[in-house]
């Protein structure tokens, strides 16, 4: 990876090739002018200034900087080393979907003004599940009803958060047992949906058994933390209420072939097939920091094409968070988030594994 912090005040960038997620293309031998932290040109024929910093990236194959919709900066090692390296592997925004406490959202803040090198982060704050349920960590759990369950939010938008993560069933192997079951009351699921979109806040649900599902989507979520036993028309309703999921295969499944890990990969490749938005995430700190690109494998297995895989964690990430205004893509106007890998994604996803320079806010990124 390219060394050094300082940049002037105009960058150009000489690519090689350059991806379009979006539109599924490779342009050769382009030019990327970044001026005051956003793209300014993009095209094959640019004057450079004299007093340019020219960056000429070769062979590298060049594309915007990458998404992670599911991390825990706080699990896996120090919040700061973890930040970094997920940054390091060309994720230049990353979701933190639930914390012990709202301290993260203070690191959040840490990391988002430099003060802590890391990617720009969206955080939820504190998980928001039952007492003794799947969230339960160090006695965070909610006893009550739905007014303790609205205090929750409450509590997590006060602090600042960006969405909010609700605890509604149990991880795969019970999921799959009992598709039926979740945990989490309909009405106190009901108040937080309600809380958080009155705050004007997303939800993302730990949700993977199908009969939790359903609550879910009755509740009005917004998106899913991991894969699901979705079944046909539960897959048809989440595409035509705009609900996205996460899958998280490589985290939930490995190299685990039981009935439970099988299911849950051909539910993930049937939501596809119905156009269920497919967003990239890894369960960070599950999946070890700075290993995030093993998901687009793991979504390849899943059905996903190699552009489609690539779309999770940029064009699909950025909608679902409301961020395709700036991230996401390399066009002018854009937040200058540029990484460049070693090899051609469209033909082998492990290029993605070899991050080679990354740019954040138009600054470079050093080892």
């Amino acid at each position: 990876m390219c060394s050094g912090t300082a940049f002037a005040q105009t960058i150009v960038i000489r690519a090689g090739r350059l991806i379009d997620p979006e539109y599924g293309s490779i342009a050769a031998n382009q030019i990327i002018v970044v001026d005051s932290g956003r793209i300014v040109r993009v095209g094959g024929s640019i004057p450079i200034r004299e007093n340019a910093q020219v960056i000429d990236l070769g062979d590298l194959t060049v594309m915007p900087g990458m998404i992670d919709a599911h991390v825990h900066l706080a699990i896996g090692g120090p919040v700061r080393a973890n930040a970094l390296a997920d940054l390091r592997a060309g994720f230049t925004t990353v979701v933190d979907l639930g914390a012990r406490s709202t301290r993260l959202l203070q690191l959040r803040d840490s990391i988002n003004a430099g003060a802590i090198p890391g990617p720009r982060v969206l955080a939820s704050g504190m998980w928001v599940g039952t007492k003794n349920g799947i969230c339960e960590f160090g006695g965070i759990g909610i006893a009550g009803g739905p007014d303790a369950f609205r205090a929750r939010v409450k509590e997590n938008v006060a602090a600042g958060a960006d969405v909010i993560k609700v605890c509604v069933s149990g991880w795969p192997a019970d999921a799959y047992a009992r598709p039926a079951a979740y945990e989490i009351a309909d009405d106190a699921l009901a108040a937080v949906v309600a809380e958080s979109h009155a705050a004007k806040r997303k939800v993302i649900a730990h949700d993977i058994s199908l009969g939790g599902v359903a609550a879910a989507l009755r509740a009005g979520v917004d998106g899913l933390a991991h894969a699901a036993y979705v079944d046909s028309a539960t897959a048809v309703q989440m595409k035509n209420r705009g609900v996205f999921m996460i899958p998280t295969l490589a985290s939930l499944t490995g190299a685990d072939t039981s009935a439970a890990s099988r299911a849950l990969i051909s539910a993930t490749a049937l939501a596809h097939r119905a156009r269920v938005p497919i967003v990239f995430g890894t369960d960070g700190g599950v999946l070890p920091h700075g290993q995030n690109a093993a998901e687009f494998e793991a979504l390849h297995n899943a059905g996903l094409a190699a552009i489609e895989a690539l779309r999770a964690a940029t064009t699909n990430a950025a909608r679902a968070f409301q961020l395709s205004d700036s991230l996401g893509a390399i066009r002018p106007g854009m937040i200058a988030d540029i990484i460049a890998v070693d090899g051609e994604p469209f033909m082998d996803l492990s290029a993605l594994s070899r991050v080679r320079f990354v740019m954040l806010r138009g600054k470079i990124i050093g080892r």
